[in-house]
């Protein structure tokens, strides 16, 4: 598929307020690592409101073994249609963070937040533990996923729960989790699609359902960076429900939410990672 720059018209501000249901990935850029990323820092508060004219955001690198933190400004003129977007036309901050990243990937500096990226030189898939270590500074501990028991305990031990109930439980820190990808290596048969869980794709890392001991009431909980679940229900390992998950999200919802079972998780996904704090 060719590539288009977008044009640059379209202006807006950071928006009164941060949820982790906002960022939606948009149709140029392959960046559902970086799209999940910022889902999960929002999922852990860790994004503040920003007034603006021009906004600041944090990058990091390392050098000589050493973390450096690179902020990078940029101005309110993003991209008209849309790349990155939030799901509320209200709010900017998901094409205003993408926008930066780019901007610092680029390398155009502090000093220039006007500087308009090149989004067709960003087509690449991103490696998911990178980019979560370029967004927060922090170690990342990627894991990858072994057999379902191994798995879900491991992922359940780093969740305390969310105040509803005991079966309930949010992960600690921002977490994403990503599929194979298909023409490298798929050991378990997973037949990806668009209408299932989608190849060598990185989603946000939310929590667990544990309903009980057994792989059929366990479940991971996940967030599509598209915005939306793309799940077939009938799909076996998928659920959906009325009840409200923690902080009141319901599982199936138009946002991308939805729980898979961790028979499903191992079969489909290749690793997850999240930050030591």
């Amino acid at each position: 598929m060719t590539c288009t720059e977008p044009s640059w018209n379209g202006t807006g501000a950071f928006g009164t307020t941060v949820d982790f249901k906002d960022p939606v990935q948009g149709g140029v850029p392959n960046n559902c690592s970086f799209i999940a990323g910022i889902a999960s820092l929002a999922w852990k508060q860790k994004i503040g409101i920003q007034q603006g004219p021009t906004y600041t955001f944090n990058f990091y690198r390392i050098v000589n073994n050493v973390t450096i933190t690179d902020p990078q400004q940029t101005d309110g003129v993003i991209p008209n249609p849309l790349q990155g977007h939030s799901d509320d036309p209200a709010k900017f901050w998901p094409a205003l963070y993408e926008k930066a990243f780019y901007q610092w990937l680029e390398q155009l500096g502090l000093t220039k937040p006007s500087a308009r990226p090149q989004y067709c030189s960003h087509t690449e898939w991103q490696d998911p533990s990178t980019v979560l270590f370029q967004l927060t500074g922090k170690t990342v501990i990627t894991k990858s996923c072994t057999d379902w028991n191994t798995v879900f305990n491991d992922i359940n031990g780093f969740s305390p729960l969310c105040g509803r109930s005991t079966t309930n439980r949010i992960i600690n820190s921002p977490a994403v989790a990503w599929t194979y990808n298909p023409k490298i290596s798929n050991p378990n048969g997973a037949a990806y699609s668009d209408t299932t869980i989608a190849a060598q794709h990185t989603y946000s890392l939310l929590g667990v359902v544990n309903l009980g001991t057994t792989f059929d009431k366990r479940f991971i909980v996940l967030r599509n960076p598209y915005g939306k679940v793309k799940g077939d229900p009938n799909m076996p390992g998928y659920l959906y429900t009325s009840a409200a998950w923690c902080n009141n999200i319901i599982l199936g919802e138009i946002d991308g939410i939805f729980a898979l079972r961790i028979d499903q998780f191992v079969k489909y996904f290749e690793k997850y990672a999240w930050t030591t704090v």
